[in-house]
């Protein structure tokens, strides 16, 4: 069974405080992505595709030529996703770059970037300049700690959904404890996607379990994509669990094949 992760992160700090390794994550020059990249490569070397997730939001002020072509020398089928500062002036001119570096999505995240109903219209004017440049919209669905009442991200997706409707929009852990929101939501607008990282294998064992295995049938295994959250989740034991969810559910060696591997084929592919 072939495997692509859309979700590998690359620091390599080891941390009992996970804020620690998240600092380290968005604070990576392009230079120590190619060592997070060494430092994690036995593990991105157990699926056949992977999308790294860029999380240094001024990376690419500065474009260096020779990392980019270290990435293609040691990664084969592989894509990236870059967390945007949607608060800069020159948003249009960074994302251009960021496109001609290898950029294919960008990201937001509500937690990190502090997205507040006030910055709302600043997110969707960044999310319309990456429909123009046919780059694909990931916005984070988790939800958690005691600012999930204060930064409402599938608030956040419904409201970029109403206006890009020409480039997929991908929900980055499915909505958490919200994944009957985002089935909604992607029952809704054509173009929604779902990744699974983190979320499915976190609530396995609660009674969300159920909803996952509902919400993934009920959208059709075409929008749904795997993901691990390596290494905030190991990539191994999430492959696993995934597995293990599916037989449990019957879900069907098509379905798997979609979820696993077809399905982020056709997600980038349409960008």
């Amino acid at each position: 069974m072939k495997i692509f992760d859309f979700n590998i992160h690359l620091p390599w700090l080891k941390s009992n405080d996970v804020n620690d390794v998240i600092d380290q994550d968005m604070n990576m020059s392009q230079k120590e992505v190619i060592i997070g990249l060494d430092y994690h490569q036995a593990h991105i070397n157990q699926v056949d595709g992977a999308n790294l997730l860029l999380f240094n939001t001024t990376l690419f002020d500065e474009v260096h030529a020779e990392v980019n072509d270290t990435l293609k020398q040691k990664l084969g089928l592989y894509e990236c996703t870059h967390l945007v500062d949607f608060r800069r002036q020159d948003c249009r001119a960074y994302l251009e770059k960021a496109k001609g570096f290898g950029i294919n999505a960008i990201m937001f995240n509500s937690y990190l970037q502090k997205i507040a109903p006030s910055d709302y219209d600043s997110v969707i004017s960044v999310c319309k300049i990456a429909q123009e440049l046919n780059l694909i919209v990931c916005i984070d669905g988790s939800y958690g700690t005691s600012k999930m009442y204060t930064y409402k991200n599938l608030e956040l997706a419904c409201l970029v959904a109403d206006v890009v409707t020409q480039v997929p929009i991908v929900i980055v852990h499915s909505g958490g404890a919200n994944v009957i929101d985002a089935m909604l939501l992607a029952l809704d607008k054509k173009n929604v996607w779902l990744d699974t990282s983190f979320s499915l294998p976190y609530y396995l064992g609660s009674s969300l379990e159920r909803d996952y295995a509902f919400v993934y049938k009920k959208l059709g295994y075409e929008r749904i994509v795997f993901g691990s959250d390596h290494p905030y989740m190991d990539l191994k034991e999430t492959i696993d669990l995934h597995l293990n969810f599916f037989d449990k559910y019957q879900f069907g060696q098509q379905a798997i094949d979609n979820i696993m591997f077809n399905n982020a084929q056709h997600l980038f592919s349409n960008k």
